[in-house]
């Protein structure tokens, strides 16, 4: 995996070996930030299930101001904190280990808002809708903010959740991409 654009455009970034991730495929991640690119430049971004920290990390080498990256697993969050040394994003980023509904609640309590809120849950339990109502619940999204969902094709997600609207979706093979607004 690497960085395809931006300050950090090439480097590469590590990936936990075995299956226990799901990277989001580098065509992929350039189709989502083609979609999001108004978006991005100063935005607050939020990384719920974050993996390597993949997507976040291209937010911030394309000039997203600061970035937050939500880990349970331990291993992974290594991953994540190896490629936020390696890449010089000490100061403009923070992981943490914790269940990703149990974050969203301190981060509202923290009065915290995101701009960009991206999330790949494991694909199972509905996920996605569980997220979506604890983003409302704890006012994450700022004012014309965004959240894009990554989720099989098979979990199909509601037109309007919560306050949030479906803007617009997109189909990769097995996987999708849901962008609700307020």
């Amino acid at each position: 995996m690497r960085i395809i654009a931006g300050e950090s455009k090439g480097k590469r970034i590590k990936s936990r070996k075995g299956m226990e991730t799901r990277p989001t495929l580098d065509s992929v991640k350039e189709s989502l930030f083609s979609i999001i690119a108004p978006y991005v430049p100063e935005s607050r971004f939020l990384d719920l299930f974050s993996g390597t920290g993949n997507i976040a990390l291209e937010a911030l080498s394309r000039g997203s101001k600061r970035a937050v990256m939500i880990e349970q697993d331990p291993e992974a969050l290594k991953v994540i904190i190896d490629n936020i040394n390696s890449l010089g994003y000490e100061g403009k980023s923070r992981a943490y280990k914790n269940d990703v509904l149990r974050a969203t609640d301190i981060l509202g309590r923290k009065g915290e808002k995101f701009d960009i809120i991206f999330m790949d849950p494991p694909y199972k339990n509905e996920m996605c809708i569980k997220v979506l109502n604890s983003i409302q619940k704890n006012e994450l999204l700022a004012d014309g903010g965004l959240i894009i969902c990554e989720h099989h094709v098979f979990e199909d997600l509601p037109e309007e959740i919560d306050g949030f609207k479906k803007a617009d979706e997109r189909k990769y093979g097995k996987k999708c991409m849901t962008f609700y607004t307020r």
